[in-house]
């Protein structure tokens, strides 16, 4: 899927860099499916679906919109890891075509035979897995192939969520197994551009305390939580029932991924939203754990849905809102500075966040905070497309930078 490597792109600048177009249209298409969701699934709107509601929505949003994103970063990234070109022009194109096509499937999937509902969504995922590992192992840069492992993770939790609909089981232990895919990701990537950005900062601005780098306790951290969240997901097979335990065992992962935090000294950044809204969203990831630790010892406390949408509105929703931001903006020539529409953005989607994981408990305003949580997501996510969507069209502002 790679272009030739002897001649510079000269094409339109949305072909450019996977950035661009996954980007732009997955901010667009993670505004629409919110906006659809909520009236979808009380009965306002009727969609031509094979899926049910619920399935429909953990689908498109987590192997729709956020393979996308994670398409976009790392199409973006590969080139700075093993020093080869992107993957632009004509192969650019074609991975979005396929994409977009999973997307048009998915959401008339009434009109089509189950097979072709699972071809249509499986080709982007294989053709963009093969195209990174092409350029990963072109450029020989073997300790970032646990980056497309996880990746690949994701697409057999895909497959897994296909062969359950297939066979009417519940969907929900792919459905996780996809989420805790990315939450992984997001411990291990942006345990390293957090701080590396961060200490960019500091140093900057003359510092004397700068974040530890990654080392043993951050490995340590990565290593335990893959261990509790995957005993999490037998539990959702009931395959372990062990509810202290798993209990326990998100308390530790609160704490440790705490502490980790508190390494990156975010008390020290707090005046660069750029780099607040990676350290809130991580920040997330142990607030979710806290609030799965407390649903595993008494669920009359916290209801285990909003623990989930602390990590998914919250950790995954502000980790890719923030960095779509700053790689838009480093990628296209413009300085590194969050404007105030920018922080409209980032707000809206904390907002979002709060008032989705207050919404799952049990009040009488729970369907308002509901459906004011989807307002601001799509604010979020529809503000980056209006905010950015210039800049990811047309030509780097500065070339020669």
């Amino acid at each position: 899927m790679a272009v030739p490597r002897t001649q510079p792109y000269d094409g339109p600048s949305l072909f450019s860099y996977g950035f661009r177009p996954f980007f732009l249209f997955g901010a667009i298409y993670a505004g629409l499916t919110i906006l659809l969701w909520v009236p979808f699934y009380v009965g306002n709107i009727d969609l031509p679906l094979q899926l049910a509601p619920a399935d429909w929505h953990m689908h498109e949003t987590l192997f729709g919109f956020l393979p996308a994103i994670m398409a976009g970063f790392l199409l973006t990234a590969v080139p700075n890891w093993t020093g080869r070109l992107p993957v632009n022009g004509a192969a650019l194109a074609g991975l979005l075509a396929l994409w977009l096509l999973g997307r048009v499937v998915s959401n008339a999937s009434a009109f089509v035979p189950f097979w072709g509902l699972v071809l249509a969504n499986l080709s982007f995922g294989v053709m963009f897995t093969l195209a990174i590992l092409r350029e990963i192992l072109a450029g020989k840069n073997w300790r970032n192939l646990k980056v497309l492992v996880l990746f690949g993770l994701l697409l057999a939790a895909q497959v897994g969520f296909y062969v359950a609909l297939d066979q009417e089981w519940s969907t929900r232990p792919a459905s996780y197994a996809a989420m805790i895919a990315v939450l992984m990701l997001i411990m291990l990537i942006g345990g390293r551009i957090i701080p590396s950005f961060t200490r960019n900062y500091l140093a900057k601005n003359k510092s004397q305390t700068l974040p530890a780098p990654f080392g043993r306790f951050d490995k340590l951290t990565v290593i335990v939580s893959g261990v509790v969240l995957g005993a999490w997901l037998l539990s959702t097979a009931d395959l372990f029932a062990f509810d202290l335990v798993l209990g326990a065992g998100f308390l530790v992962l609160a704490i440790l991924h705490l502490i980790r935090l508190s390494r990156w000294h975010t008390e020290l950044i707090w005046r660069d939203a750029l780099l607040l809204v990676l350290h809130v969203g991580y920040g997330f990831l142990p607030f979710g754990f806290a609030l799965l630790a407390v649903s595993f010892f008494n669920a009359d406390w916290v209801p285990p849905v909003g623990a989930v949408h602390a990590l998914t509105t919250g950790t995954i929703g502000m980790m890719v809102i923030g960095v779509m931001v700053r790689a838009t903006l480093g990628h296209t020539g413009y300085p590194l500075v969050a404007s105030k529409g920018t922080m409209v953005l980032f707000l809206s989607i904390f907002v979002a966040a709060l008032l989705r994981i207050s919404a799952a408990f049990d009040l009488e305003i729970s369907a308002t905070l509901m459906h004011l949580s989807h307002l601001f997501w799509v604010i979020g996510f529809w503000g980056f497309a209006a905010l950015y969507g210039r800049k990811l069209v047309q030509p780097r502002a500065n070339p020669k930078a």
